[in-house]
């Protein structure tokens, strides 16, 4: 029941319930009107969350970038890591159908192609020189492209996404709580939402792309190992930066044979660092 203004209620306290709960029922009002499946099958509107009218929303804005993208949020796990996927889709514009990633079809064509065996060569006269710069040990590369489904497992089990996710989450629902939020103007709410996930800066980076959008996807990228024999003497692992590549004199090595020997690779990756990764550039012609 409203509080009545008078002596033991200020006019204020009537405002402020006022507000609470215009926003809470124009929240209800968005969900049952606008995303609700048809009435045959809605929940009731009464008690909607939140995060349930975020999840409706990045769906909804998904649908409006891509079919593909409206696929692969569906694949991924809490409204979190949806949302910070989301804000790679939404920042790529008009180059996220350039960078998504190859269909099987597409992989099919790459492998065995002048730009495959291209890209096989290059690799080669880094890993010669690489081996004859630090005689008893070689250059390990997966030559397989990182397919979307490996993409989308590697988004739902790692722990910088998670981190950063539940950061944007907050973010998102704090957004979405706001009495100022357009709750009863789907449009207005969806662009109010895709603004705050385009600006939003993720902490901490995530060590992954967004599913989809992985260099890896397209074979743009190359992820080096050291190896001793069958020893992995410095791996693709974050956590061993330090000791592994830096400390133990691996990063300039290998950027010191990939500068030797290829023009066709930038790097390695700055943000975030990955002394490993190189981008390859079939058309880039290095500085000499």
């Amino acid at each position: 029941m409203a509080p009545r203004a008078g002596e033991d209620q200020p006019v204020s306290a009537v405002r402020g319930w006022w507000h609470r709960n215009v926003h809470r029922a124009a929240l209800a009002a968005l969900v049952a009107s606008t995303f609700a499946p048809p009435m045959s099958h809605a929940e009731p509107a009464a008690g909607t969350s939140a995060e349930t009218v975020l999840d409706r929303l990045i769906e909804d804005s998904g649908r409006r970038l891509s079919p593909r993208v409206a696929e692969a949020l569906a694949r991924i796990d809490g409204t979190g890591r949806r949302l910070l996927a989301l804000r790679s889709y939404l920042r790529s514009g008009d180059r996220l159908a350039e960078r998504w990633s190859w269909t099987q079809q597409q992989i099919a064509e790459f492998e065995g192609s002048p730009e495959h065996r291209e890209l096989t060569a290059e690799i080669d006269r880094v890993r010669e020189a690489f081996t004859r710069e630090n005689p008893g040990f070689e250059l390990w590369v997966n030559p397989q492209v990182r397919s979307l489904d490996r993409q989308l497992e590697s988004w739902n089990s790692n722990d910088t996404v998670a981190a950063a996710a539940a950061s944007l989450g907050a973010a998102a629902l704090e957004l979405v709580n706001s009495p100022s939020f357009p709750a009863a103007d789907p449009d207005r709410a969806r662009k109010a939402l895709e603004s705050l996930v385009a600006g939003h800066r993720p902490v901490p980076t995530p060590t992954v792309a967004a599913p989809g959008l992985s260099p890896h996807g397209q074979m743009r990228a190359v992820d080096f190992q050291v190896h001793q024999g069958d020893r992995i003497v410095a791996g693709p692992r974050t956590a061993t930066i330090d000791t592994e590549w830096d400390a133990a004199g691996w990063s300039a090595k290998l950027d010191a044979a990939v500068r030797s020997a290829s023009r066709r690779f930038v790097g390695p990756l700055a943000t975030p660092r990955e002394p490993w990764h190189y981008t390859y550039s079939p058309e880039a012609v290095a500085a000499d």
